[in-house]
């Protein structure tokens, strides 16, 4: 059945490609037969009598220019890390972060549709996937790694590859696929062209659903037109608000966070294990890959895994992996585990202080020895990984009410690096600027200010989010203001009590005496009792004028031996 989709004149695609259709010629495509055939001659059926022009080409690329081996075995021979550090194009960068904004659209479409959606540099380098991978294949979780790299000279024809050696649309499905380690998929392929036809990237699908090319590749086709159109390749509008161009964006990076990068850069080098701490929120994630693209791992992986969020029973496997039958329901082929996955690179541990008792003592033994047994297995692997653990937890704390092994935390706490909460941060100012800028850069149709006022409310707010509170609250304002100007009115729920309150009635009275030192507790009791007194006792607003949960304030409240009303004062 044919797809009437009506294309933009612009648009590049080999529409005999995308309009798939039955024909008396389809009786004749064969490709199980003919790459049986390939694999027994190691020559080319020809094409008309067995398989796609397209096909057949691609073959013959990969089995006489690339000479890429045949077989089970295929997959295990492909190198798959491109290790080219070329600087990208700054459009590159912007197509990555318009894609990853649309994605919470089309995530229902992903997951029916049993697909993930990757990106991919002229090179075939891999910048990002999008959707969650449904099925379990230990190829498609290498290659979908970052830097994984998609060229047809590395893992044979494939969507995405191919496009990026004919420059134009194309897909593949099943045993149309030279390596047998994509015969269970569909891949699928479309380059994003300047306005001269140069390759600035490529957006691929891979499914492991074969009947449904013809839909993969409709729902491609929409994204790179929504690409096109709102990104402006053609370069006949400017991306961003000129001011901003005139200059590069802050790097945000302090003099102190430098510092932090430059001490975990040189403990790399002797495999010293590194432990952040700090709120949640304020980016330790972040940290971890700025310490990586900083030191001698760089172009080894970095595996995360969030140990709060992995069923206890799972995480084991999850670490070490598991052998081939090792339990009901277990891959016939194994899986490895994120120690194996990160070898010879990073493996980061979030959460860390949200691992179970028990295995805790299997993760020291591990750090000691740099061995492990795959769950089920009877022989031990040695690997080389750097192992860095985060905690927004007081690990100390867990291990004196026996909740952390105390030999762990030493272990895991070769060094301590704390990431300051934002409200504490002195360099808040150039943080919150970047963000914007960097929010700002992803607008193609209208440029966008924030009034002085909006300025000073989010540099004076306290953030108990952190950093991901503050960008949640930037995209807010960015994406649903209808003005070209940000104002309070544009301020989420969350901020609103700011706008009619003075920034100078949460910060400390004149009246204090000044030339005496109070602790910290006495500075919140204080804070507390005005905000309870300026909202008459309600403890919601005075919860949003804190920057606290209203929990929290109950909690303080009780902790301190405080009445709602906030009666009494002190200091005076």
């Amino acid at each position: 059945m044919e797809i009437n989709l009506k294309f933009p004149p612009k648009v590049q695609i080999t529409k005999e490609v995308f309009l798939l259709k039955k024909s008396t010629d389809f009786t004749l495509h064969r490709p199980i037969q003919a790459w049986q055939w390939m694999n027994q001659t190691r020559s080319i059926p020809n094409a008309i009598d067995w398989v796609r022009t397209d096909v057949s080409e691609s073959w013959q690329r990969c089995l006489e220019e690339y000479q890429l081996p045949l077989g089970k075995n295929t997959k295990k021979e492909f190198p798959l890390l491109n290790n080219s550090l070329n600087r990208l194009d700054d459009r590159i960068n912007s197509i990555t972060l318009f894609i990853e904004m649309l994605s919470n659209n089309f995530h229902i479409f992903l997951k029916e549709a049993n697909a993930i959606l990757i990106l991919t540099c002229p090179n075939g380098k891999l910048l990002s996937k999008i959707g969650e991978q449904t099925f379990q294949n230990i190829f498609i979780d290498n290659i979908c790694q970052k830097n994984a790299d998609w060229q047809e000279s590395v893992i044979g024809n494939n969507g995405i590859g191919s496009t990026i050696t004919l420059n134009r649309a194309i897909a593949f499905q099943g045993m149309e696929h030279y390596s047998s380690a994509l015969h269970p998929f569909t891949t699928v392929g479309y380059p994003l062209l300047d306005k001269q036809g140069k390759l600035l990237a490529v957006l691929g699908l891979v499914s492991n659903h074969q009947e449904s090319m013809s839909s993969l590749f409709a729902f491609l086709h929409l994204i790179c037109v929504l690409v096109n159109t709102n990104l402006l390749l053609d370069q006949k509008k400017v991306i961003v608000d000129k001011k901003l161009t005139k200059k590069s964006p802050p790097s945000s990076i302090s003099d102190k966070l430098q510092t932090l990068i430059n001490k975990a850069v040189k403990l790399q080098k002797y495999k010293v294990p590194i432990l952040i701490t700090g709120e949640s929120g304020v980016g330790k994630d972040h940290f971890v890959g700025l310490i990586k693209e900083a030191g001698p791992r760089v172009e080894k992986p970095l595996i995360a895994i969030n140990c709060a969020s992995i069923p206890r029973e799972l995480i084991e496997s999850e670490l070490f992996g598991y052998a081939s039958g090792s339990f009901t329901g277990a891959k016939k082929e194994g899986k490895p585990g994120k120690f194996m996955l990160a070898n010879e690179g990073i493996l980061f541990l979030d959460e860390i202080g949200d691992m179970s008792i028990d295995l805790q003592s299997t993760l020291l033994r591990v750090l000691e020895t740099s061995e492990f047994t795959p769950v089920g297995g009877t022989y031990s692997v040695k690997v080389d990984v750097q192992v860095i653990a985060a905690t927004h937890v007081d690990l100390l704390a867990a291990v004196e009410a026996g909740k952390f092994r105390r030999d762990l935390y030493y272990r895991l706490n070769g060094v301590k690096i704390h990431l300051p909460s934002l409200r504490d941060c002195l360099d808040k100012k150039q943080i919150i600027q970047h963000i914007l800028q960097r929010e700002l850069a992803t607008l193609s149709d209208k440029s966008i200010g924030f009034c002085p006022r909006v300025i000073e409310l989010l540099e004076n707010y306290s953030w108990p989010g952190n950093i991901r509170q503050l960008i949640n609250v930037v995209r807010y304002m960015v994406y649903t203001s209808s003005n070209s100007l940000i104002t309070e009115d544009d301020l989420p729920e969350e901020l609103l009590f700011m706008k009619t309150e003075d920034i100078s009635d949460l910060k400390p009275s004149t009246a204090i005496n000044n030339n005496v030192v109070r602790s910290l507790a006495e500075w919140e009791v204080y804070g507390i009792k005005i905000a309870l007194n300026q909202t008459k006792g309600n403890i919601s607003l005075a919860a949003k004028k804190l920057g606290i949960t209203r929990t929290t304030l109950y909690k303080k409240i009780e902790r301190f031996g405080l009445d709602k009303q906030g009666s009494e004062m002190i200091f005076i």
